[in-house]
């Protein structure tokens, strides 16, 4: 039995012997036979029925069948089926592994018996789902699209999209063992960083492995700190997200069967950036980018703040609401940290549960396991009913963040930031903020600064970070 780097020959017989016991182990790999009475020729090939297009298959069988054998009597086999075959073909191929590779991948492989070369058909069958709404980024006003898990659908809406010439696609494939993954990175070449492309093209053709059945595994891979809780690329289903990114000079990459897009380089403010913004009018969208920053406060230090008031600093407190908080632990035998870590982890497990089971099920579970739990809770004098109502509000803010991946990284750390105040109160509660700014200063997307805070307190460059001016006072790119 010939190795599967061995080259092809020009027997049939002798490459179907290294070929059988492979086609044997699996029933989705066929094959069929074709015989040209003329020269007495026998053609076989070999394709994943599950994968394989048959009218493709037809239509080149049918072109073989056509060869003109008695009026073209002068020319030898060779010539004549070459002559047939070239329109048809993706590729030719001469080892016995490159045949096993595409016909894995979904191609259809034809050898012929006296040549001892194979002809890769492009006969792949192409499975996906068709265009529907965005279910990870939903907004109330723009376009209703998203990506799909096809590649070559994805770049095609892109190129509908921004009828723009400048922007260039790059395919890298990744090989490992028989298999390939092919990833397209996109740019706009007039707006580009040329030393950004080049180091996104040094990233992806560093990957070693083809197990990247998602962009988040590759996002992963070429990410600057993969051990920090913050993304540090951008993950997208909308087009139109895509697009503005490419004018504005950035990097989008596709990794085949995902429909997530990863733009780089990312900031910070672009993740609190959200389409609606820009869709809706200038005050609304200010205000909505406004109330995302505080939301993300109230999500990362509200029940810290309660932590460290209740039980270090109560004497911050007005009396009033000091009596009031009082009153309502009167009968709950935890520390509020305690208590707080109760009503945390029990909406974090609802709001995992929600996502995990069915829509119309999952619903209810949040919104009626979230009552019942809460008011159990307090009637049981587990928790006060200040604590439920700062968890509350806590969860509701979490929900603000338009990047989901970027929400979760602070409804992480929101722990950490409990347990700084549980030890040392609000003097914990500041330095987990200081460590947390330290951090975002310190992280860098492909060579650029993720957070500067002098960008942010600036008046004259906050245009677009902090608020949204109308776009008369601004060019629309």
């Amino acid at each position: 039995m010939m190795s599967n780097n061995t080259l092809l020959r020009s027997q049939l017989t002798e490459n179907m012997e290294s070929l059988d016991p492979i086609i044997s182990e699996s029933t989705d790999l066929e094959k069929k036979e074709i015989y040209i009475q003329e020269h007495q020729k026998m053609c076989v090939m070999l394709y994943l029925s599950g994968m394989t297009d048959s009218n493709k298959q037809h239509e080149m069988i049918n072109s073989f069948s056509s060869i003109d054998f008695m009026t073209d009597f002068n020319h030898s086999f060779s010539q004549l089926f070459f002559s047939k075959v070239n329109p048809l073909k993706k590729q030719e191929i001469h080892t016995i592994e490159d045949v096993l590779k595409n016909i894995f991948s979904g191609q259809t492989v034809l050898l012929v018996d006296g040549i001892s070369t194979a002809f890769v058909i492009d006969t792949e069958k192409e499975k996906m789902r068709s265009f529907t709404e965005p279910t990870t980024e939903r907004i109330v006003r723009g376009p209703k699209l998203g990506f799909i898990e096809s590649l070559g659908e994805n770049l095609g809406l892109i190129r509908q999209l921004a009828n723009d010439q400048s922007i260039i696609a790059k395919k890298i494939e990744i090989e490992e063992d028989s298999s390939i993954k092919r990833i397209v990175y996109l740019f706009n070449k007039e707006k580009a960083n040329e030393e950004l492309i080049n180091e996104v093209k040094k990233r992806l053709e560093k990957v070693q492995t083809t197990n990247v059945e998602d962009s988040g595994i590759l996002e992963e891979l070429i990410e600057d700190s993969p051990y920090s809780p913050f993304p540090q690329i951008q993950n997208t289903e909308r087009p139109d997200r895509v697009v503005a990114a490419l004018k504005q000079g950035r990097v989008v990459i596709f990794s085949e069967g995902s429909p997530f897009a990863l733009i780089a380089p990312t900031t910070i403010d672009m993740l609190f950036q959200s389409p609606d913004d820009y869709y809706e009018r200038w005050a609304a969208g200010s205000f909505l980018r406004l109330l995302r920053y505080i939301s993300v406060a109230i999500t990362l230090f509200l029940s810290a703040i309660y932590i460290s008031l209740v039980s270090f600093n109560p004497g911050l407190l007005p009396t009033e609401l000091a009596i009031t908080i009082a009153g309502t632990r009167e009968n709950v035998p935890f520390p509020p940290f305690v208590e707080a870590m109760i009503m945390e982890i029990t909406i974090e497990l609802l709001r995992e549960a929600g996502i995990r089971l069915p829509s119309p099920i999952g619903q209810t579970i949040g919104l009626v396991g979230g009552v019942i739990i809460g008011q159990a809770a307090v009637e049981a004098n587990i928790v006060s009913s200040l604590m439920v109502i700062i968890v509350s509000i806590t969860t509701i803010t979490s929900f603000t963040v338009p990047q989901y991946g970027f929400g979760l990284a602070f409804r992480l750390l929101r722990f950490g930031a409990m347990t700084a105040a549980a030890v040392l109160g609000l003097y914990g509660t500041t330095l987990f903020f200081i460590l947390i700014l330290i951090h975002l200063s310190r992280l860098s997307s492909f060579n650029t600064p993720y957070f500067t805070p002098e960008t942010i307190f600036n008046p004259s460059m906050a245009r677009d970070i902090l608020i949204r001016l109308p776009f008369r006072r601004k060019k629309v790119n």
